[in-house]
């Protein structure tokens, strides 16, 4: 579909002329054409015609589209850069189309996280509830010298009509996964003199448990030892806890 029109008489696109000239030749193409197939005129003769035709054929389709501005791709108009009337230069933005075949993220990787980013590694990007899927597409190799961090991008399959364009997404990278282990956040883990510990609800009493973490993100842990199903943690008030302190079990709901 069109989306922006010039007018067909703009002296840069030269519509009018290559219409003309056009209509001019592609009367003397048919003509010369029925002549060729009845044996009247040479092949030299027809070709010769037949490459001006050609070179006005190219030439009008050329200037359509300079006048008649369709989309490169199919998808949604986010953005028109132009108004009614008007006037643009050569290389003025004229709208922006976003494609309907999925959509692409960029994230900023610190160096010191880099390692951890493999290709084809699943993301999740998350923006206003709406989650999506994706997987790492690609890995810049070297560091931009403005952020400070590599260029990281990915893809995600899909249309969701409800996901904006353009959008600040919050995006989480897969780096590593371990199914069938204990995760811990971060403020439930209490560490001492280099230890780790969390605080367990035993018979209505408070233990404090060693445990050995594992893989984290800094914000939760991977519990590899120390811990087993069934463990009742404790995650309120565990900084003014003590050994064997009489706790009060809430059920939630």
């Amino acid at each position: 579909d069109v989306i922006v029109t010039f007018p067909v008489n703009s002296p840069s696109a030269q519509y009018e002329q290559a219409r003309t000239a056009f209509n001019s030749i592609n009367t003397t193409h048919d003509r010369m054409q029925r002549l060729h197939e009845q044996g009247a005129i040479s092949v030299q003769d027809y070709e010769n015609v037949r490459t001006q035709w050609e070179v006005a054929k190219a030439n009008l389709e050329s200037s359509e589209q300079m006048v008649f501005v369709k989309a490169p791709i199919g998808g949604v108009i986010t953005d028109i850069m132009v108004n009614v009337s008007e006037k643009v230069f050569p290389g003025t933005d004229l709208f922006t189309v976003s494609s309907t075949n999925g959509y692409k993220a960029t994230i900023m990787v610190p160096e010191n996280e880099i390692s951890r980013i493999k290709k084809g590694g699943t993301v999740k990007a998350t923006w206003n509830d709406i989650v999506i899927t994706g997987r790492i597409s690609e890995i810049a190799m070297a560091l931009d010298p403005f952020s400070k961090a590599f260029r990281v991008e990915a893809q995600f399959p899909g249309y969701r009509p409800a996901l904006g364009f353009g959008v600040t997404a919050e995006i989480g990278i897969q780096t590593l996964s371990k199914p069938n282990v204990f995760i811990v956040d971060r403020n439930n883990l209490v560490r001492e003199n280099g230890d780790d510990f969390v605080w367990l609800a035993r018979e209505d009493k408070a233990t404090k448990v060693p445990v050995t973490t594992g893989v984290t993100d800094q914000l939760r842990y991977e519990i590899s030892e120390g811990l087993q199903a069934g463990d009742m943690l404790i995650i309120e008030g565990i900084k003014s806890l003590s050994e064997g302190a009489k706790i009060r079990i809430i059920e939630g709901n």
